[in-house]
């Protein structure tokens, strides 16, 4: 049952980072800022520092693919970038104790990695219209914001389940 948990999990918070903007979206409010919410994309780089980096690598494949089918227009931009972003992440994370600042650090790198990653590889085909500077200012930063605050609300229930996850693990491979 533990097995099942995390790809429904992921698949969840890819569905939910999905439809929360369109509730809660700052242009409704009339705030100029776009907020992208990318929880799965945290929930990945949580896999990767908690679990280990194939399993992060192969969900930032099948998680960036199932983005670019969903929700953009071009396939493999979100293919490669979350699946890289993710192992960098967790190579980078092996280096650290796993605490709340390291995690949202880490976090909060892997959120700009992929955000640079996909602005920059959009600009190079032409789909990006946004300057850098608004991009930085009005996307990237409010960005961070919401995911840094996404990233500390779910890490103590996140490492809860990591933990219990590798539990079973050991146990499994005990037998």
């Amino acid at each position: 049952m533990i097995r099942v948990w995390l790809p429904t999990l992921t698949f969840f918070f890819f569905i939910f980072s999905g439809t929360v903007m369109q509730v809660f979206s700052p242009h409704w409010f009339g705030v100029p800022y776009e907020l992208v919410p990318r929880f799965s994309m945290v929930v990945i780089l949580f896999i990767g520092i908690f679990v280990n980096r194939p399993v992060a690598l192969v969900y930032g494949l099948i998680f960036g693919f199932l983005y670019d089918i969903i929700y953009t227009n071009v396939i493999g931009v979100y293919f490669f970038s979350m699946a890289f972003t993710a192992y960098i992440i967790a190579s980078i994370a092996q280096a650290f104790r796993n605490s709340l600042y390291t995690t949202f650090f880490l976090g909060l790198l892997g959120i700009v990695m992929l955000e640079i990653q996909v602005y920059g590889l959009y600009s190079i085909v032409g789909i990006a219209q946004m300057p850098l500077k608004p991009f930085l200012y009005d996307r990237l930063i409010p960005t961070l914001l919401l995911n840094g605050i996404f990233i500390i609300l779910v890490y103590y229930p996140f490492r809860r389940l990591f933990h219990a996850i590798d539990h079973v693990r050991k146990q499994e491979s005990a037998e």
